[in-house]
């Protein structure tokens, strides 16, 4: 083992007092290596030129012993010539514990916290430095995942807020998206949800675009290509984020896992940024599970609104949706003079097939009517079910005589129905016409065909029977 140069004597000191002195100092350097191992991972001492005289390290680093001797400390040093940091194996100055990443055996980097203090010589020159470190690399992690945790969370808090600044929650996604995509440097990205189940094309209130947003890159065709990617393997993307490279993009591809809704896909991309990192891909993942929450929300909501005018058995109009629906369209009609009349429409005996078949077989029939009548009109007419086996329908522009017709051919050919065996169900229809004149409201003429339609079943059913119009007011 070599010595130091601060331990070397003068040459003009006799021979035995050289001796003693060399002594002294591999005694003092034994005491200064068992008590830096018992708190440091590796120990060292350099030259004046900065090369290693002395360095032992533990498992922390994997450098055997002897290993260094000779090499310049900088061999440990990531980046030497344009660190700003000073070189901790060449220091003028003491150093307490400041951190460095210092090189492993095996060609990673890790965290060391060095304490370092130069050598004198005997005239007081440089003559090396002599130090230890403590490797920090666990704590350094630890603290790196907990900022990213924080970074993570003020993100999606930022995102969540820009959401929850507008009236509807649906209606905050596309800023939102903007947002996260200038905070993570992307360049472009989209977001896609699917078609909820049960959508009714011609309902306004569910009419909803696939795409939410789109962020355009600038590049037109690289963006539609990226769109087509997202389309078509939605259904194969799995539920955890993926980093893809595309035509020299470094794309996000992630889905969301909602339970009241259909799955949303998104995508983020960058250009001439590097790849994307597993914390961004996540981050992108838990903004995407936010952007679901909002979208599952609005179809909730939509939902609700829509089984408010909805049969939830037949699909048709109910009561409330129908009497709506009918008085929405008057006004029209009022100014065009045209006419329009409802049509009630009671099943005969229908209560016998509920004790004949049971309930699930009347639910089944009550159905193939529903569909029975809603390919009887057109489709700007209006079919609804106002309650038990009571139906109704509006034909819009149509006068007595045309809707005499329509209740004539119902009443004589009456619904062929399925169950464990065919049957024919008869109707009792009663109509109330209405005459643009007289300014009628819808609740008079439901009122007006009901009293026809009972009027027909106490009858024996199978028949129409027309209500009189009121008279103008």
């Amino acid at each position: 083992m070599s010595t130091m140069p601060s331990s070397s004597a003068s040459e003009s000191s006799p021979p035995e007092q050289d001796g003693k002195l060399m002594d002294a100092l591999l005694a003092s350097r034994r005491r200064w290596k068992s008590l830096t191992q018992l708190v440091a991972d590796f120990i060292f001492e350099t030259d004046d030129e900065g090369h290693f005289t002395f360095f032992e390290a533990g498992p922390a680093l994997g450098w055997n012993d002897q290993e260094l001797i000779g090499d310049p400390g900088s061999r440990l040093l990531p980046f030497v010539n344009s660190a700003p940091t000073p070189n901790p194996f060449q220091t003028r100055n003491v150093i307490r514990s400041r951190r460095f990443w210092i090189k492993r055996a095996d060609g990673t980097f890790g965290c060391m916290l060095i304490y370092a203090t130069p050598l004198l010589s005997p005239t007081g020159q440089h003559a090396g430095v002599r130090g230890l470190g403590i490797d920090v690399s666990d704590e350094i992690s630890s603290n790196a995942d907990l900022a990213v945790a924080r970074l993570h969370s003020e993100i999606v808090r930022r995102i969540t807020a820009t959401m929850r600044s507008r009236a509807l929650s649906r209606l905050g996604i596309p800023p939102a998206f903007d947002e996260l995509a200038a905070m993570l440097g992307a360049c472009g990205g989209i977001l896609i949800s699917e078609r909820p189940e049960g959508k009714v094309e011609n309902d306004d209130d569910d009419a909803e675009e696939e795409i939410v947003h789109r962020l355009q890159s600038g590049n037109a065709a690289f963006d539609s290509h990226v769109e087509n990617l997202v389309r078509q393997s939605e259904a194969k993307l799995s539920f955890e984020p993926e980093i893809l490279q595309i035509e020299g993009h470094d794309v996000i591809l992630c889905r969301s896992r909602v339970r009241y809704n259909a799955p949303a896909a998104m995508a983020l991309w960058r250009n001439n940024l590097g790849v994307w990192s597993q914390d961004d891909a996540n981050l992108a993942d838990a903004a995407l599970a936010t952007f679901a929450s909002a979208l599952e929300m609005s179809a909730l909501n939509r939902a609700l609104a829509r089984n408010a005018r909805f049969d939830p058995l037949t699909g048709m109009l109910n009561r409330n949706g129908l009497l709506a629906e009918i008085s929405r369209r008057l006004p029209r009609l009022d100014r065009e003079r045209l006419s329009g009349t409802l049509l009630v429409i009671g099943l005969d005996r229908f209560s016998e097939i509920n004790v004949r078949f049971g309930f699930e077989a009347g639910d089944s029939a009550l159905q193939q009517v529903a569909t029975y009548l809603r390919d009887a009109i057109r489709p700007t007419d209006l079919a609804g079910r106002l309650g038990g086996d009571i139906f109704g329908l509006w034909l819009d522009g149509a006068d007595h005589f045309v809707a005499a017709e329509r209740a004539e051919a119902f009443c004589q050919h009456g619904a062929a129905i399925f169950l464990s065996e065919p049957l024919t169900l008869t109707f009792s229809v009663g109509l109330a016409a209405r005459n643009w004149e007289t300014g009628e409201s819808v609740e008079s003429l439901i009122d007006r065909a009901s009293f026809a339609m009972r009027s027909v079943k106490l009858a024996g059913g199978a028949r129409w029977h027309t209500s009189l119009e009121e008279s103008s007011p």
